[in-house]
Parts: structure tokens; sequence; C-alpha cells
């Protein structure tokens, strides 16, 4: 990245537009920045930082808002814009502070934009002119994060001796921010939640295995058997459960193949006995049948003379059927001659009242005739009304929609008043979470050494707790195995005595079994000169000095064995006294416990203050891409307002003409529409009278001519069925005389309805064959049941009830052994699978257990993951600021990466110290004066650039600006040093230095002069030699 032009409106002590334009240095790429204290040097780096970044160039200047010019007019908006090349093309970004004017409440927006500079023109880099969209395109143009920038291309004051002489911990937050190690610390915590995860796994299962044992005692009924004493013992392995849980199952196995065989015989027995108590009890039902049929027969037989009268009266009816016909036809005609009458008045007052009714309809015909002239007045009226309506119709929907403007338009500076309020408590709420991510960056500076600081004095406390342990083991071992020799010794004494005693008398019973010439049985001599005369007597026993013996050796090996306890012991001991050499007292143990208590605080709130950060971090990217888009929701709203306005004055100013070229009568679209409905109805109404009487009078003709007609008609049939009726008088009379019957009333005691005859016809054939069914029925029972008896069924039943226990108990025990089989071979083979997933949970957490601690730093060197590749990247860095850190020192110096264990437990390997060749010996770097630590940070700084770079693929680095530090140099050093800028500048770079050095300014080819006014602020310009 190479800077073109630098321009800042309202920025620092800068009032108003200050422009310093890189160009004017033309092919000198060395120059100085020279001017009073305070008059704006570290601004112009403050200016190039904030236009790429968003951010100040140092540390101290966080808060942007307070770049703001205080010579600045309230009007005037901070801004600063930067033109700058990189791989041959140029970019233009500006970026403006947000600040809130005198009068307001909210600030105005901070708006931000890259463009890219070629011949046609600009051309926007990114697709939303937002911060966060920026912020990513202008990290992939130049290549660096914030803090790398800080770290290689801009040096701000005081900042690149940070890394020189701070200590590891912070020398570590410094490369995690530049190499972007933060992957690596988060692997320990991916690491540390998956071992939690296989620990809950390993749990869960063991619990679950404990508890498929503890249903063993519920699934299985307790018996005498290896399971079951198993269990009984306070420890035992799962080999042991899983064998006796195979042992039930072979047990119920075999059991249920003998209950089944139970069953069956008990069920097989009592379906027999039920076989024969059926077979019983359908005789006792056959007897039972045989006595309710002869009863139902006897029955029958006494309703027999009644079911013949019936049959006579059958007869009798359907004789006088065949007459009653005749007779319903007679009565028939006689009912229609009377209704043929009726009809035939009722059609004589039907002629009188159509007569009526054409009457009346002529009298409305010829009053609707008249009316003709009033109903075409009518119709000419409504459509005059009609031609008005379109216009009036027209007036009417853009006075509504004008007022829909009006209420769209107030509606918009409401919600532009609200948007504006929102931006404002958004803006805040955004500038709070940046300032408490800023807090808790420096909080968490020393997260990693707290934690590596509590687990060691966790392990303190428990080293001390050992020895402790140890020492009072120790001590018990000590009595034991002094009581157990006393012991042995005391033994060992009377063993002796008690072996003499025996040999001594043994001897002589040897002694007196000695005969002179003969061979002795130990010596074998034949003579026997001194042998004892001593009486041979008993008094101990072989058993008794066996006894003796073997409780001696008993005695023995227990003080062998305490003594190998008590020197096991004491190695321990002496090797767990090194370890904690210096913490052996209690109050060395009471401090510890106090210090881990306090640690173990801090590590909690660490952590919580780890993960606010988390989500604080989460919340920012949220809330900065909340805020540009209800900015840009607020500017959208603005145009929209301006616009709706305009519309809503033209649509006005339409509107008014149109009106005045309507009569002000008919304006009103309500009014006019109840005028057309009135008169339409009145027309409708006039024509619906009009064709009314046309039809009426139409109907009634029709009416009268039918009404006449239909008389003429009736007349004549009265006549027709008159003589019907005679005829058929005449035929019932001779059918009657015809008949069997004596009389009239003989004929009418006969008759019976059709559906009456039918049913007493379908009774008596019900009857006979009931009669008949039931006669052969008794005489079927009475050949079957011959021979046989009734049976007594209480007894057989009371033989079922018992059977049906036994098979029931028989199946109930069939049941219960094949559910104990189906529960040992689940149970089992549940076992066997939770015991090779215990195996595999157990293998996968120590795996994971054993990467976890590797990664984190818990191993000899205290050296983590993260802070390895740390390393590798120091040890980088400082070869490459070796090449100059010995040119710039006569070869004095050399840094060398210090290994030495930091203390408390807190992570190693990023410690700095220089080698002194004039004395042979290595020291820190804080040892070094003013002037040498200024060339060891610039070349620690130019160091790590090359390294970044390198890692960095094609990045480019062609612009270093440094801020102060050369006042503490001596000529010589200073004349290094500038030898070292020019080498820079030679290889393409361009160098611009803060100093207040002449020697400096006098060797540099340009100055860029920062002069201060006597209102306070600020001007720039350069000078070229």
């Amino acid at each position: 990245m190479r800077p073109i032009r630098l321009t800042m409106t309202a920025f620092g002590p800068y009032k108003d537009t200050e422009v310093v334009d890189f160009e004017e240095l033309k092919d000198n790429r060395l120059f100085v920045i020279s001017g009073a204290t305070g008059a704006g040097k570290t601004t112009i780096f403050d200016g190039i930082c904030f236009a790429l970044y968003g951010q100040a160039s140092g540390q101290d200047r966080v808060d942007i808002r307070a770049m703001r010019s205080d010579f600045a007019d309230d009007a005037v908006q901070t801004t600063v814009e930067l033109t700058f090349a990189i791989h041959q093309q140029v970019y233009r970004i500006s970026r403006q502070i947000p600040y809130t004017k005198k009068g307001n409440k909210s600030e105005t927006v901070g708006q931000c934009e890259l463009y890219q500079l070629t011949e046609e023109g600009e051309t926007p880099c990114v697709d939303r002119q937002i911060v966060s969209e920026i912020n990513r395109k202008v990290e992939q143009l130049i290549g660096f994060t914030q803090a790398q920038f800080s770290q290689i291309v801009m040096l701000p004051q005081g900042e690149f001796r940070k890394f020189l002489t701070s200590d590891t911990d912070n020398k570590e937050a410094i490369m995690r921010k530049i190499f972007k190690t933060e992957p690596y610390r988060e692997i320990v915590e991916r690491l540390k939640e998956k071992r939690e995860e296989a620990y809950q796994n390993l749990t869960k299962q063991t619990q679950k295995s404990e508890g498929m044992i503890g249903q063993i005692s519920t699934l299985l009924p307790t018996r005498e058997s290896s399971i079951f004493t198993t269990l009984e013992n306070e420890h035992f392995n799962m080999h042991q459960i899983i064998e006796g849980l195979e042992e039930e199952h072979l047990f119920y196995k075999a059991k249920t193949v003998d209950d089944q065989k139970r069953y069956e015989k008990a069920h097989k027995k009592h379906t027999q006995e039920v076989d024969a108590y059926h077979h019983a009890k359908a005789i006792n039902e056959r007897f039972e049948e045989l006595r309710e049929k002869q009863e139902e027969l006897t029955q029958l037989t006494k309703a027999l003379p009644t079911v013949e009268e019936r049959e006579r009266q059958l007869t009798e009816a359907e004789r006088a059927a065949a007459i009653e016909e005749i007779e319903n036809q007679s009565n028939s005609f006689k009912d229609e001659v009377v209704s043929k009458a009726e009809h035939l008045e009722r059609m004589k007052v039907a002629v009188t009242e159509a007569a009526r009714r054409m009457e009346q309809a002529e009298l409305r015909y010829d009053a609707e005739v008249r009316r003709e002239a009033e109903r075409e007045r009518l119709t000419e009226r409504l459509i005059r009304l009609q031609e008005f309506l379109p216009e009036v119709s027209s007036l009417s929907s853009r006075k509504e929609s004008l007022e829909i403007m009006e209420k769209e338009n107030l509606q918009m500076e409401a919600d532009l008043v609200q948007l504006a309020k929102k931006v404002e408590i958004e803006t805040d709420q955004l500038k709070t979470i940046k300032e408490n991510i800023d807090q808790l960056d420096e909080l968490l500076l020393t997260y990693d050494a707290t934690i590596d600081q509590y687990n060691e004095t966790v392990e303190q406390c428990k080293k001390l707790d050992e020895f402790v342990q140890m020492q009072k083991r120790y001590d018990a071992l000590l009595i034991e195995k002094e009581e157990s020799e006393a012991l042995y010794k005391k033994n060992k004494a009377q063993y002796d005595v008690m072996e003499q005693q025996w040999l001594d008398e043994q001897a002589a019973f040897l002694a007196a079994s000695l005969q002179e010439g003969e061979a002795c049985p130990v010596c074998g001599s034949e003579h026997h000169p001194l042998k004892s005369h001593k009486e041979a007597e008993e008094t101990v026993s072989r058993e008794r000095l066996k006894t003796e013996n073997t409780q001696l050796r008993k005695r023995e090996s227990d003080f062998q064995r305490i003594s190998a306890q008590f020197d096991l012991a004491s190695e321990q001991l002496s090797i767990k006294e090194k370890e904690i050499e210096g913490l052996k007292s209690k109050t060395d143990r009471n401090e510890l416990e106090q210090n881990k208590m306090a640690l173990e605080q801090k590590v909690a709130k660490l952590k919580q203050a780890r993960e606010f950060q988390t989500k604080q971090k989460e919340s920012l990217k949220k809330q900065e891409v909340f805020v540009e888009t209800i900015t840009q929701q607020h500017h959208q709203l603005e145009r929209d307002l301006f616009e709706n306005k305009s519309s809503y004055n033209t649509q006005a100013a339409l509107l008014e003409v149109t009106l005045q070229a309507i009569p002000e009568g008919v304006r009103n679209l309500e009014a006019l529409k109840q005028q057309i409905a009135q008169t339409a109805t009145l027309k409708n109404e006039g024509e619906l009278a009009w064709k009314t009487a046309q039809q009426e009078r139409e109907e009634a003709a029709k009416q009268k001519v039918t009404v006449q007609s239909a008389q003429l008609h009736a007349e004549k049939n009265l006549q027709e069925v008159q003589n019907k009726k005679n005829h058929a008088e005449t035929r019932f009379q001779n059918a009657l005389e015809t008949s069997a019957f004596p009389s009239l009333a003989a004929y009418q005691a006969a008759k019976m309805p059709e559906y009456e005859r039918q049913l007493l016809k379908e009774k008596i054939v019900a009857f006979n064959q009931q009669l008949h069914t039931v006669r052969e029925t008794v005489a079927h029972l009475h050949t079957v049941l011959e021979g046989k008896a009734v049976t007594d069924l209480t007894i057989l039943a009371v033989e079922i009830d018992e059977l049906k226990m036994h098979y029931e108990q028989a199946l109930k025990q069939y049941h219960a052994s094949v559910e104990f089989t189906k529960a040992a071979a689940s149970l089992q083979e549940n076992l066997l699978q939770s015991a090779e997933e215990i195996a595999a949970f157990e293998h996968t957490y120590g795996k994971i257990t054993d990467l976890y601690d590797t990664v984190r730093g818990q191993n000899n060197r205290k050296l983590s993951f993260e802070r390895f590749i740390q390393i590798e990247y120091l040890e980088r860095i400082l070869q490459s600021a070796n090449e100059r850190l010995k040119e710039l020192s006569n070869g004095q110096f050399v840094f060398i990466r210090s290994d030495r264990q930091e203390t408390r437990g807190k992570q190693s390997g990023l410690g700095l110290d220089v080698y002194d060749a004039y004395t042979g010996q290595t020291r820190d770097v804080k040892t070094l004066s003013g002037g040498e630590k200024f060339n060891a940070s610039l070349c620690l700084a130019l160091g790590m650039a090359d390294v970044i770079q390198s890692f960095q693929g094609a990045v480019s680095i062609e612009t270093m600006f440094i801020d102060e530090g050369f006042g503490s140099l001596d000529e010589e050093a200073l004349n290094k040093s500038i030898d070292t800028l020019i080498d820079l500048q030679r290889s393409g770079r361009m160098i611009g230095v803060i100093s207040h050095v002449e020697e400096l300014k006098a060797a540099l080819p340009a100055t860029l002069e920062v002069t201060k006014s006597t209102g306070g602020y600020s001007r720039t310009k350069f000078i070229v030699k």
C-alpha cells in the first residue's frame, strides 16, 4: 500500500480541510514529519489508519469520536479521505465520524465509501457502502488486519516497543492478533468440550450398566445361584455378572420346557372333562325340550275348535268379497256425482269472478295509457344525471387519493422522527458494545496465565496432600515394622531354645540306644566313649517344634513384608519431599488453599467474561449491520417523503383546475348517486306498472274464456256420472239376489277387509304347521331319549373348576419361566453390549484426555500448542531481526529466545534475551538502555514485517511510518539507524519518520512541516531539498 493523497476535514488539530499530497515528494521516498509538540504530527498517522480501518493508530486513542476537531464549525462534517495505490491499482476511501450537532439529539450519519479509480471514473468496490463490507474489502486489498498494520506499516508512538519489553502473556496476545493463532487456542476449548462429552458418555454408559445390574433382582426371582451370590458381594466384575446371567438363562430355558409339559398335561385333562360336561348338558337340554314340547302340544290341541271357527269365517268373508267389489263401484259413482255437482257450482262462481276481474283490468290499462308522457320525462332526466357520473366519480376518488397521500406524509414524518431516535439509540448501543469489548479484551489478557496458575496451584495442593498421606503411612509402617520386628525376635529366641531342647532330647534317645561295637547311625563309629548319660525324656515333640517353626516363618514373612512396604514408603516419601520442597509447612498449605479458592473465583469470572465477550462480539457484528441498515432506511425515508410531498402538491393543483370546470350542484358524488337512484326507481316503477296492467288485461281475458269453457265441460261430466251410478246400483242388487246370503244384513256381517282376511289366513296356516311340527318333535325326542336319564351337572362343574385352576397355575408358571428366560437373555445381551461400549468410551476418553493435556500445555515444558506455533513465528522474527541488530549494534547484541520456565505455572517459550558479545553473557532485554531498546525494537518490528509479508504471500509492503524514538540514540547509533532507513527506502518502500532530531531532519531529503497557528489549529506543507 502506497498513500497518494490524504485529505482531513475537521479532524484533530486540523480545523478546515487539510490535504497531504504525497506525490509532492516526487522520487524522494524518505521523509521526516516535523513540528512542535501537539501540532498534529501523529494525527497524520491517525488519519491514514482511520481512513483504512476506522480506528486511530495508537491504543490510547480508542474512542474515535474524540478525534473530531474542537476548532471545527458545527456544520462541518468530520471526514478523512485517503487515495492510495496497491498492486498498480488506485483506490479512494473516505470515512466520516458521527457527531451531534447543536440542538440535535441524534448523531449525524457516519458514512463510509470505497471506490476504485479508473480512466472511466469511479467504480464502487462493494455492493453496499456499509462499514462491515468496506472493512472486509480493505483487509482483502491490503492483506493486513488493523493489528498487523500497526505492527508492520505504521509503528505508533511507544507501541512498537511494547513487544520487546512486554511479558510472555502480552507477547502471546500480540502474536495472537497478528498471526491469527486464536483457532489454536479454540482447539483447546473444543478438546475440553469433547473430553467432557466423552466423560459424560462414559458416566452415562456406566450408570446405564449399573442400572441394568440393579434390575437383575427385580426381573429374576432370587434363588441359590452364582449370580445372586455374586450380587451379595461388595465388589464384583462384569464378567462374573454375565456368566451368572448365562447360568440363569440356561436354568430357566430348561425349566420352561418342563413347565410347558405340565401345562399341556393339565390342559388336556381339563379339556376332556369339559367335553363330558357339555355332552351331559346336551342330554339334559333334550329332556327339557321334550317337556316343553309336550306342554306346547297340549295347548295347541285345546285351541283347535277356535281355529276351525275362524276357518268358517274366512270362507264367508271370501264369498262376500266378490259382491263387495260391485258395491264399492256403486258407492264410488255416488261420491263422484256429488263431487261433479260441487265442481259445477264452483265453475259458475268462477265465471262471475272472471267477468269482474276483466272489468277492473280494463280500467287499470286505460289509466297506464294516460301516464305514458310522465314515463318519458323520467327517462330523459335519468340520462342527463348519468352523464355527470364519470366526472363526479373522478373528483371523489382524486380527493380521497389526496387525503390518503396527506395521511401517508404525516405518518412518514412521524416514522422519520422515530427512526432518527432509533438511529441515535442504536448508535449509542453500538458504542457501548465496543467499549465493553475493549474492557473485556484488557481483562482477558491474563486469562491463559490465570488458568495455568490455577492448575499449578491445584497440582501443588494435590502433591502436598499426597505428601501428608505418605508421611502418615510412613509413620504407621514404622511403628508396625518395629512391632513386627520385636515380635519376630521374641519368637525366634523362643524357637531357638525349644529347638536346642528338642536336639538334646533326641541325642539322649540316641545315646540310650547305642551299643558298644555297633555303628552309630549319625557318625558311623562303633565306639562311643563320650556318649550322653542324660535320661531320655521327651518334653518337646516333633509336631510342636514343627508348629512353632511354621509360626516363626509366618512372623518372619510378615516382618519382611512390612519392611519392604516401609522401604517403599520411605523411598516414595523422599521423592515426594523433593517435589514439594518449600511447601511442607501447614502455613504453606493454608496459603495454597486460599490461593486456589481465590484463583478459582477469578477463573470463573474470567470464563464468564470470555463468554460475555463472545456474545458481545456477535452482538457487535449484528449491531453494526443493524445500525447501517436503519441509517440507510432513514435516508431512504427522507427521500420518499420529499417525493410524496411533491406528488401531493401536483395532484392538489390538478384537482383544483378540474373543480372549476364542474358546476357546484353536481360535485357531490353521494347526492348525485341518490338523485340517479330516486329517478331510476320512479322510472322502473312506472314501466313495471305499465307492463303489469298489460299482463293483467291479457290474463283476465284468457281466464274468462277458460272458466266459461270449464263450466260447459262440468255440466257434461255431471250427466255422464249420474248415468254410471244408476247402472252400478242395478248390478249390485242383481248380485246380492243371486248370492247365498239370505239378506243384506248377512252380507254386511260377513264382509271383512282384505288385509284382515290375509292375516287370518296366515294365522290358520301357521297354527296347522306348528301343530304338525310339535307332534313330529315329540315323537322324535321320545325315540332319541329312550334308555337315557338326566345328569347332575353341579359335580362336574366343580371338577372342571378345579382342573381349570390347575392348568391356569401351570400356564402362569410357564409364562413366568418364559419371561425369566427372555429377561436373562436380554440382560446378558445388553450387558455384553454395554461392556463393549464402556470399553470404547474409556478408550476414547483416555485418548482425548491425553491429547487435551498435551495441547493445553500440561507437560514438563509448560508449552501449549498455540504457544508452540507462536514460538515458530518468533524464531523466524528473531532470525530476520538479528540481521539488522548485528549491524546497528556493531555485532554486540543478538536476540535469543529464552527457554526459561515461567513462574506460577505460566506458559513459557516467548521470553526474549539478548546475547552481549562484549561480556559473553545473556541478559534480559529490559536491561538495555533507551537507545539500545529503540534499535532493538526497530529491528524486531522490521523482522516481524518480513515474516508477516512472507506468510501473507502476495502482500506488498511499500510504505512504513515510524513515530518518534530517534532522540534516545547517540550520534553513531543515529547514523546507523539512518543507514537502515535508507536501505529500506532503496528496497522500494516509502519511509515516513516523526522526529524532533535535527540531524535526522538534515539527513533526510524531504520534510513534512506541521505548524500550529495562533488560533490553535494546524497546517501542513512538504519541503523537498
